[in-house]
Parts: structure tokens; C-alpha cells; sequence
């Protein structure tokens, strides 16, 4: 269930955090893709029942922990950490089940976490820039961004990245029609239709009650800051020079492709669902 987790996104720098955050997981979850591959299909093994009760277990527990202990945090990674703790509850659920459909939408849960906590963490460093050049400090300059409070009013002084970051939070809590409302609903609808009632019942539950923590992010994000909007303008030049053209690039493109992902969806589809059959057939 990650017990690593929490404790070393919070105290590993967040460039470090980028890479804890998604390689592992990918890596661990392909792992588990091919053995549920090679021994998923035969139901008449004692190991492959095994196998789909332990990561229904692990997913019903990680969905639960995940939501439940999120929702005491005051720091952001270690929020964001048991916020990837649901959503690998999410993914494990669709991997047991191991359907086709299923396949299909755990391979497009995967890509969908790994796009959007990858634009996350890289819109926290430049934020981090924001604190860096409002601090008085120069030991206080050069922190990441540890605390949620430490993102209050920061709408008031960079609207832009701000904006980015509630369109990523509010995919990730699942509001319609970011990329990650899709994900969780043919995760769900791969569950219902395999008859996975309770399972099913749980995670949309979790998924409206971590909702909240996701909301609070937000709701200090656009608190209005009196300190925060009287330095915006001076420091709006500086900011924008911290960031390098590359970075908001690839921020800028990221947003978009979550935000604009319902206008044309078929491109991503098309290959999850080529991925799934040639998985599931091979």
C-alpha cells in the first residue's frame, strides 16, 4: 500500500518526486500486466485465483486508505501521495477483473495518472518560483513548496498556472469532461459490467470523498492574498523569466491535452484499445 510513499514525496525534492511518482508505478504495473497476461486467462488455476482476489484486496484497501488518510494532510506531496494511492486502487480494479474491456481502460488509467501528476508536480515548481522570488530569504528561496497554505492567493499573482493547476486537481477528482472523469468511468463500467457491484460502490464513494481534499487545494489556490496582490505586478516580469521556454511548453501542452481531451478523444482510444486486444490475444 506505499507505506514508502508519503514520507519520501514529502522529503525528496520535487523533481525527485516527478519520478517517484510515475516510473515505479508504471514499471510495477506492466510487471503485473504480464503476469495477469500469462495466468489471468486460466480461471481453472489455484495461483490465478489468488492472484485476482489479492489485487481486489489491495485495490479495495488502497481506495479506502488512500481517500481516508488523504483527507488529514496539510502537505501537499504527501497528499498528492495518498491521493496516488487511490488512484492505484483504481488501476488494480481494473486489472483484476482482466477483461478486455477492463485492459483497455487500465492501460488509458495509467497514461491518464501518468499525463496528469506529470503536469502536477512540473506546475508546483513553477509555482515554487512565484514563492521563491516573493520570499525575503534566501535559505526560504530555495524550498519547495511543502505546505497547501503556501498556495494561498497565488491565483492573484500567476492566474495561468493557477488555472492549470485546478484543471489537473479537478481531473484527478473526476469532474466531466477532463480526461480523468473517463478513466475512472470505464474503470466503473468495467466493474458493473463484470458484476464487481460492491467494489464498484466503494470506489465511487472514495472517488466523491477525496474529491474534497482535491477542493481545498483549489479553494487556497484562489483565496485572495492581500500580500500575494500587491507584489503580483512587480514580480509578474521575474516570474515568467524563472520559467524556461521548455517548461511551459510542456505545461501549456499538458493542460490542454487534459482539458481538450473530449474533442478529440479517438486518437488515445484507438491505441488503448489496439494495446488491450493485442495483450489480451496474444
Amino acid at each position: 500500500l506505499h507505506n514508502w510513499a508519503p514520507d519520501v514525496y514529502d522529503d525528496s525534492p520535487t523533481i525527485v518526486t516527478i519520478w517517484l511518482t510515475i516510473m515505479p508505478k508504471i514499471s510495477i504495473l506492466m510487471f503485473l500486466l504480464e503476469i495477469q497476461s500469462q495466468i489471468g486467462n486460466n480461471l481453472l488455476t489455484i495461483f490465478s485465483l489468488t492472484l485476482k482476489n489479492l489485487l481486489l484486496i489491495s485495490s479495495l484497501l488502497s481506495l479506502i486508505i488512500g481517500t481516508v488518510v488523504g483527507l488529514a494532510q496539510s502537505k501537499i506531496k504527501r497528499l498528492l501521495a495518498y491521493s496516488t494511492i487511490s488512484h492505484i486502487g483504481f488501476i488494480l480494479l481494473a486489472l483484476a477483473i482482466n477483461t478486455e474491456q477492463a485492459i483497455d481502460s487500465f492501460l488509458f488509467y495509467v497514461i491518464q495518472y501518468s499525463i496528469t501528476n506529470l503536469n502536477t508536480f512540473l506546475i508546483l515548481i513553477a509555482l515554487g518560483y512565484i514563492l521563491k522570488n516573493n520570499s525575503k530569504s534566501i535559505l526560504e528561496s530555495v524550498q519547495d513548496i511543502k505546505y497547501i497554505v503556501e498556495l494561498k492567493g497565488l491565483f492573484f499573482n500567476n492566474p495561468v498556472l493557477s488555472l492549470s493547476l485546478t484543471i489537473c486537481l479537478f481531473s484527478m477528482a473526476g469532474v466531466p469532461p477532463l480526461l480523468g472523469f473517463f478513466s475512472k468511468q470505464f474503470v466503473l463500467y468495467s466493474a458493473m459490467q463484470s458484476e464487481y457491484y460492491f467494489i464498484g460502490i466503494i470506489a465511487i464513494l472514495t472517488s466523491v470523498i477525496s474529491a474534497s481534499y482535491y477542493l481545498k487545494i483549489i479553494k487556497v489556490l484562489h483565496t485572495e492574498n492581500i500580500e500575494n496582490i500587491n507584489t503580483s505586478t512587480e514580480n509578474s516580469s521575474t516570474v515568467n523569466a524563472s520559467l524556461s521556454s521548455v517548461h511551459s511548453f510542456i505545461i501549456s501542452t499538458l493542460t490542454l491535452f487534459i482539458l481538450l481531451f473530449i474533442l478529440k478523444p479517438s486518437i488515445l482510444l484507438n491505441s488503448t484499445q489496439l494495446l488491450a486486444l493485442s495483450l489480451f490475444y496474444y
